[in-house]
């Protein structure tokens, strides 16, 4: 069976275009890990705000 100059050049853009898949797929699941820490913080500091602003926490202390 002869393969041709096209399929070979099919099978490299194929492979080259998962590879490039893959590596942005992984680079998407870091940064969410990334995203998930920071918008723990800001709701955590959020919670904090408006605890002082309502005065929830002076409550508790009592």
């Amino acid at each position: 069976m002869d393969v041709s100059n096209e399929l070979i050049a099919i099978a490299i853009v194929g492979v080259g275009l998962a590879g490039f898949v893959w590596n942005l797929s992984r680079d998407v699941r870091r940064v969410e890990v990334e995203l998930r820490e920071r918008m723990a913080r800001v709701e955590g500091l959020l919670e904090g705000l408006r605890d002082s602003i309502s005065g929830r926490r002076e409550e508790g202390a009592r």
